[in-house]
């Protein structure tokens, strides 16, 4: 084996369009590449990829299309010696138009979709680099990432984020029902809305505006919210931290607290029995806001 330097400029290797008239499922299946999709307003997808490696050397990608499926894959490459300082690149200009089901796969590298779009669905799977997907108003969304950090635009839908490692930052988050799990790192939402079940093993949760109703918990770390209504029960939830929420004045609800091992304060009264702590606040009471932790505090308070 041996070694070789790759510090020379980029050049473009490939750089073709493809007619994807009558396609309604897109895929992207990248090994290694740093991949960019960015939309156009040609009705032909066009497929440039950069390198600055030998043309021997430099990674090969081949376009297929089977009725009505069209697929942009990476072909396995064996290559001789270990490449250093090597920079490629793919870009997919997408046609704006294109509005059906679109999968991407990545293995190594980081993938950048920053338009707008609109997409009858989405997976997306990132083994190891980071994601970042601009605005977003699709029915269905799965979204999968081992290592790396996930930052995600204004996205309407329903569907499952889940990561193992690595922070995930939305804008907003609207639609019917969102799963999210997330084994180790943070969370931080601008905008959250639906029937949310989110979960965090080791890290923090942080939601800047809530709606809706589900489950918010952090095993070890904690959760931070504010909620501007409830439309069904909701669950704080921390093994080992802080719970913070808080809430209009104006809030109608049936509040339960209990911490095993920590302080619990609100800006309303409360009636306790040991370490629960219950209330209805307001006049018109319909949902419960439930607050638990084994050890940690817990703080309820008007904005």
């Amino acid at each position: 084996m041996f070694s070789l330097f790759s510090d020379g400029e980029t050049e473009v290797v490939l750089d073709e369009r493809f007619d994807i008239r009558g396609v309604d499922d897109l895929s992207i299946d990248i090994q290694y590449l740093n991949v960019d999709i960015i939309s156009t307003p040609d009705e032909q997808v066009r497929v440039v990829l950069e390198s600055n490696l030998a043309r021997e050397n430099c990674a090969e990608v081949a376009v297929e299309r089977d009725g009505n499926k069209f697929k942009v894959e990476q072909l396995h490459r064996v290559r001789f010696g270990i490449f250093l300082g090597v920079r490629e690149r793919l870009t997919v200009y997408l046609p704006a138009a294109y509005a059906d089901a679109l999968s991407l796969r990545l293995r190594s590298g980081n993938l950048n979709m920053l338009d707008a779009r609109r997409l009858s669905d989405i997976a997306v799977h990132v083994t190891s680099g980071n994601l970042e997907i601009g605005d977003l108003s699709c029915p269905n969304y799965a979204v999968q990432t081992t290592s790396g950090n996930v930052t995600l635009g204004n996205w309407n839908g329903e569907g499952k984020l889940q990561l193992a490692s690595g922070t995930l930052r939305i804008q907003a988050l609207t639609g019917e029902k969102h799963a999210i799990r997330a084994a180790s790192g943070a969370i931080r939402i601008g905008a959250l809305r639906g029937n949310v079940n989110l979960d965090i093993t080791s890290g923090t949760v942080k939601i800047e505006s809530f709606a809706g109703q589900g489950s918010l918990s952090s095993s070890s770390g904690g959760v931070n919210v504010d909620i501007e209504r409830l439309t069904g029960d909701l669950r704080l939830h921390c093994t080992s931290g802080t719970i913070k929420a808080t809430l209009p004045e104006s809030a109608s609800f049936f509040f339960e607290g209990k911490s095993l091992s920590g302080g619990i304060k609100t800006d309303f009264a409360t009636n306790k029995d040991g370490r629960r702590h219950t209330a209805t606040v307001g006049n018109e009471a319909q949902y419960k806001l439930n607050c638990d932790t084994t050890s940690g505090s817990i703080r309820v308070s008007y904005r």
